[in-house]
């Protein structure tokens, strides 16, 4: 078929482009129910749809590309994700959908029932204090899974507070319901200074300061281990003893692996002292890989010596 007029090739572009959205659709939703099969996350995924926003922005995204404009969701995705806020969104993107925590591990309910009365009948709302997501509850929930954490947290201020004012920060106060992301130390140091502040007089002001101190530290030990481990990966594929090396290096990713339950202490000077550890082990193990790359790259190689013996006998030859 030839298309002559420029409407006549939009539309066919666009009905093109439809269908191509359409195939992918019914593709990923038969891979989704294929990979996990949970009542919940089915009649979820279908009654939170995208939102009028991110409908918006991909109607812009389409009529752009049919004026043949570049443009794609790089352009618009912080916006969508801003405004992505339903809780089904929230939770695919989450590292809980990675590892299938679905709905019924927080919120209970039965996610084998196919109606939604059974399905929603044992749960409890976030009022009722017998409720597994109420405030002062959600701790022991998220204990389930997060028991080392929780350890930490049972002996922390936060906690007593919590179970007693029911002011305190639980674990959704720092990781989002649905997101569970993990705060950046910008993000950590606003949100610390709503009690930890001079104004108020709730809690000890210099906390937020000291926060932000310390996670930083740990991204400075984060890129520490790194290198440590590269120098450590080349000095083994060059052929070197690094057994002594490696011990240091396992002592700085045994404190690497600490971190997330030694943070939940909240003892900074604790958690400081424990990440400087960590760094001057992998400091150390780096400093004596050199050494070892440092020594191998002095030994003279068989070239050099091959030199030495040819002079040597051209020396001798001439000498007779």
């Amino acid at each position: 078929m030839l298309l002559k007029t420029t409407k006549q090739k939009m539309l066919f572009i666009r009905s093109s482009f439809s269908c191509l959205i359409l195939i992918l659709f019914a593709f990923s939703a038969g891979a989704s129910s294929i990979s996990l099969n949970n009542s919940c996350v089915d009649c979820h995924k279908i009654i939170s749809p995208f939102t009028e926003e991110q409908t918006r922005l991909n109607e812009i995204r389409l009529n752009h590309t049919l004026k043949n404009i570049s443009c794609s969701l790089e352009c618009h995705e912080d916006v969508i994700r801003k405004t992505a806020s339903d809780n089904f969104q929230q939770w695919s993107e989450s590292d809980h959908s990675k590892y299938y925590v679905t709905c019924d591990d927080c919120h209970g309910g039965n996610p084998d029932a196919s109606d939604e009365v059974t399905s929603h009948a044992s749960m409890k709302g976030k009022n009722d204090v017998n409720s597994t997501i109420y405030f002062k509850n959600i701790p022991d929930t998220c204990g389930k899974c997060h028991a080392e954490e929780m350890e930490h947290f049972k002996n922390t201020m936060h906690y007593q507070r919590l179970k007693a004012e029911s002011r305190a920060p639980s674990c959704i106060t720092c990781h989002k319901t649905h997101t569970f992301k993990v705060l950046k130390a910008s993000e950590l140091t606003a949100l610390c200074s709503v009690c930890h502040n001079q104004k108020d007089n709730i809690a000890i002001a210099n906390v937020p300061k000291e926060a932000k101190l310390a996670l930083d530290k740990q991204k400075e030990f984060q890129d520490e281990l790194l290198k440590a481990k590269l120098s450590l990966s080349h000095a083994k594929a060059s052929g070197n003893d690094v057994t002594s090396e490696q011990i240091d290096l396992d002592k700085a990713q045994a404190v690497m692996d600490s971190i997330p339950s030694l943070w939940h202490q909240f003892n900074l000077k604790d958690f400081d002292k424990q990440i400087q550890s960590g760094i001057d082990w992998a400091k150390k193990s780096e400093h004596a890989t050199s050494q070892v790359e440092t020594t191998e790259n002095n030994v003279p190689g068989v070239g050099i010596v091959l030199i030495f013996a040819i002079l040597a006998i051209i020396y001798l030859m001439r000498k007779r």
